[in-house]
């Protein structure tokens, strides 16, 4: 017998767990539905044959009336079986309507990252449904190989991974496993709504193509699988023609890219983001950046966004990062010892002693118009502007750099730039400045600003 006749069991979601990195902890994403319900019943099951421990988290979306019962409910199911249990509020911001779904998915994710320690595994319930509705969309929308390709059983996820050991398990099979088991779950209502893709395709699409063509899951999951493989040897084989050209994580040469073939020029940027783990850009939106990119004029402005990224050319680098309408660095006075909070990406300024008290007259915040930087008393006075155009600051990135006033004289741009004044009276009492960025691309910044000398 077949392991899709035998149904679900904790054999296979072993045998499937076996198959992924071996973590030092599981947080498995737990909304209350069947789909996770089963996957933590069915860890809890197995909990002495599991690699690492096992956590669960729920996220708060706030989206639903019974969203306070749903953690309720998710906290005691856990708190029954001895399960550490976390609960996460999650702030959803959509255009549209048929943007929600997707907007809560991608808060998911960012709070999941922001929780994984190193080497831990956030695991969800995505099954063989979840594969084929996946695959589907994406041949909607026109996607290349990669689209088709699904969702992957494994991925890396911050500072640890992403794992999916249900993509080869159905729905139904879950759901029969829990009433064996008389475990209850939760039904999201908004999953009878149509007018969200994935339910259409749930309710009015699928079940007429199972019809005609019974297993349509199992099939999809399958030409999924051997898409993938497909996209790995593609990847490899752009690897080998690009050499490290797409190793960084933020900025991609120009010139090595339009030196390549244009058949080749779409494949290392898809490449490019498969490898940063980014939503796929469609093709007709990288052909036509790709030209901005090569036109003589229009060619230094080329800029494309998508699904909350965007790209766009500073000089000689493409820049890869997430839209930021909140970038800007916050304006503080210095007043007491410690550190000073900059706003969600700008992150922290602090002294490497934060028990020393900083003079009168310190302030932080963003460049201010028309103030000049001094390095030394005897160098000549420098505008701001110049400085970042030195240091290679693309100009819509300017405004999360923390500049440091004195007397409302810039003395320190992050803590690469430092003024003869600010200097003295850092070595004076031993101590640094110390700009803790928390958006990455930022943190690339600040290595331009250290490795630049005025």
């Amino acid at each position: 017998m077949n392991a899709r006749r035998q149904g679900f069991s904790t054999e296979r979601l072993l045998e499937s767990l076996a198959r992924l990195p071996r973590p030092r902890r599981y947080w498995v994403g737990f909304s209350g539905g069947a789909d996770s319900t089963a996957l933590l019943q069915a860890l809890y099951e197995s909990r002495d044959h599991l690699a690492a421990p096992l956590h669960a988290v729920h996220f708060h979306h706030g989206l639903h009336d019974s969203a306070d019962q749903w953690l309720d409910h998710c906290r005691a199911f856990c708190l029954e079986r001895d399960i550490p249990f976390l609960g996460r509020n999650l702030e959803v911001v959509a255009e549209t309507r048929g943007s929600l779904e997707e907007a809560a998915r991608d808060a998911r994710y960012r709070v999941a990252a922001r929780l994984l320690q190193p080497e831990e595994m956030f695991l969800t319930a995505h099954h063989a449904q979840d594969q084929a509705e996946t695959l589907f969309l994406n041949l909607m929308r026109g996607s290349g190989i990669e689209g088709l390709a699904g969702i992957p059983p494994v991925r890396n996820l911050a500072l640890g991974w992403v794992g999916r050991p249900l993509l080869d398990v159905e729905r139904p099979e879950l759901e029969n496993w829990l009433r064996d088991r008389a475990v209850e779950w939760l039904d999201d209502s908004s999953n009878a709504d149509v007018a969200f893709d994935r339910n259409y395709l749930r309710h009015e699409v699928f079940p007429l193509l199972e019809r005609r063509w019974p297993g349509l899951a199992m099939r999809l999951a399958r030409t999924a699988r051997h898409a993938r493989q497909s996209a790995t040897a593609m990847a490899a084989f752009i690897g080998h023609r690009t050499g490290e050209l797409m190793n960084d994580s933020i900025c991609l040469p120009v010139r090595a890219l339009l030196d390549l073939d244009p058949a080749i020029r779409s494949l290392v940027l898809r490449e490019w983001l498969r490898r940063n783990e980014l939503p796929a850009l469609p093709e007709s939106r990288i052909n036509e950046f790709l030209q901005q990119l090569a036109g003589a004029g229009s060619g230094r402005h080329a800029e494309v966004r998508w699904g909350g990224w965007t790209i766009r050319r500073y000089r000689n680098d493409l820049w890869l990062h997430p839209c930021l309408p909140e970038l800007a660095c916050r304006s503080a006075q210095w007043h007491n010892a410690g550190r000073v909070n900059l706003g969600a990406a700008s992150g922290t300024l602090s002294l490497t002693d934060r028990n020393i008290e900083p003079p009168s007259g310190w302030a932080v915040g963003p460049r201010r118009g028309g103030a000049r930087f001094r390095s030394t008393a005897d160098a000549p006075s420098r505008s701001l502007k110049f400085c970042f155009q030195a240091c290679g600051v693309p100009p819509w990135l300017r405004e999360g750099v923390p500049v440091l006033y004195w007397d409302d004289e810039p003395v320190a741009i992050g803590d690469g730039i430092v003024a003869e004044r600010l200097r003295r009276w850092l070595d004076d009492r031993d101590v640094d400045l110390a700009w803790r960025p928390v958006e990455p691309v930022l943190g690339r910044i600040r290595e331009n600003c250290r490795n630049t000398r005025l």
